[in-house]
């Protein structure tokens, strides 16, 4: 049989095939239709068993969610862009969840890994010095763009799934691949955790490219993801006249502003970094009309979950206080949210002892902060170690034509087969019947 190398060697033009056909057809998160269909059939055709969508979806826990209008109109442009009609139906409504298992009958742990598969809400750059769009492969959806790496993330999983099932006789146990939705905004990963789909997990890893590290260096512990909530403001009030009736009005706008002015203003904690920011505010019909609505896009941060919970308390406090003193209506909605973590030292030692042996990586570092990032595959993380299992988050490094969620972001896909063959290792080389 061929070696692991050559086997991988092989398999590069498919990963590179892969990562340009995911993107340019760009989905962004709970409409991976498209995407989702073309996984399916690729696992199905390698053996893989499925569960799809509601299987490993918890409908009540998705965050985030596009309108009914939205889901209907990608599920119909999937149709015609190529999706497979014997997987879509699975999906529809934003179930875009799957979790593909390898069981060799042999004893042994159950090992999950994770990629993400949605593009981001961002219009690509057009222009020739921009590689996807001088080879033809830019996102053909205004407005979708794959600009943080997750067509390549979704490529290594299809290429470890390849991976793992040609050399399944050197495996034990059970192999997990999950294919999250919805990542930007950290809005898919607690459904799939409310779903169930780790609470058998005893080792897992979850997986990016890029994020500033170095070509050819791996972390292999992805530390200190800041927890977070990500949340809506509705403000209603009553609509007057400016001029003729300003006192029948209750001015929404100001409320919001009040409260954006006061949320910028919490007061930091003692135990650790915080962050509070409203990106977008969103008010007003008209110049001679008193504003009768009001919208504020909000995000909260904390070193630890215990500081993100004071963010988001006082912030609440601000947004209620604003709307009482304005006399208007206020309506929060949860759209996003992740923990904080670390990844299990047992288990960085041994991802970090296995890339080490991969041609490619000059470097293998144990961990390394994330820059006051989060991540919702940090709530996997965190259901695993709390049922004693091991986890963490690894990084492959790779050259960057512009940063993360960037119209110009593009990778050299040479880190395709790197992360593959990583992964691999950490499987293939475990030592089943022990444990680590």
């Amino acid at each position: 049989m061929e070696s692991l190398n050559q086997f991988i060697n092989s398999l590069a033009p498919k990963l590179s095939h892969w990562r340009r056909d995911f993107h340019h057809y760009a989905e962004s998160g709970w409409v991976e239709f498209r995407t989702a269909t073309l996984v399916a059939e690729e696992l199905h055709q390698l053996g893989y068993s499925l569960a799809l969508g509601r299987e490993v979806v918890n409908e009540s826990s998705r965050m985030g969610l596009p309108d009914e209008f939205t889901l209907q109109r990608e599920f119909e442009r999937a149709r015609q862009q190529g999706a497979l009609e014997q997987w879509i139906a699975a999906f529809e409504g934003g179930f875009t969840g799957i979790v593909a298992t390898l069981d060799t009958g042999r004893p042994g742990p159950v090992m999950a890994f994770r990629v993400d598969m949605d593009a981001l809400d961002l219009s690509e750059e057009r222009d020739v010095s921009h590689r996807p769009y001088r080879d033809g492969f830019a996102s053909c959806n205004a407005g979708m763009m794959h600009a943080c790496g997750h067509d390549g993330h979704t490529a290594i999983g299809l290429g470890l799934a390849h991976t793992l099932k040609q050399f399944e006789s050197g495996l034990h146990g059970v192999i997990k691949l999950i294919f999250q939705p919805a990542e930007e905004g950290t809005r898919g990963a607690r459904a799939m955790v409310d779903a169930g789909v780790v609470d058998d997990v005893d080792y897992f890893t979850a997986v990016h490219i890029g994020t500033g590290v170095p070509a050819g260096t791996v972390v292999c512990g992805s530390d200190n993801f800041m927890a977070t909530t990500k949340f809506d403001a509705h403000f209603t009030g009553t609509a007057a006249h400016a001029g003729a009736k300003p006192e029948d009005g209750h001015n929404a706008l100001l409320a919001a502003a009040q409260a954006t002015l006061a949320l910028h203003a919490i007061a930091p904690h003692s135990e650790g970094a915080s962050r509070v920011n409203v990106g977008v505010m969103q008010a007003g019909s008209g110049r001679n009309v008193v504003p009768a609505s009001a919208l504020l896009k909000v995000e909260t941060r904390g070193a630890s979950d215990v500081i993100n919970q004071y963010v988001f308390d006082r912030a609440q406090q601000a947004i209620q206080g604003a709307a009482t003193m304005y006399g208007v209506g206020v309506e929060t909605r949860l759209m996003g949210a992740a923990t904080a973590s670390s990844p299990s030292p047992q288990w960085v030692a041994w991802l970090q002892s296995q890339a080490a042996q991969v041609a490619g990586v000059n470097q293998a570092i144990e961990r390394v902060e994330a820059p006051a990032g989060s991540e919702d595959a940090t709530l996997m993380m965190a259901r695993v170690q709390q049922h004693q299992g091991q986890a963490s988050y690894m990084v492959f490094g790779t050259q960057l034509a512009a940063g993360h969620h960037n119209e110009k972001f593009d990778f050299d896909e040479q880190v395709l087969a790197i992360a593959v063959e990583t992964l691999a290792r950490t499987a293939l080389n475990f030592p089943w019947t022990r444990g680590i």
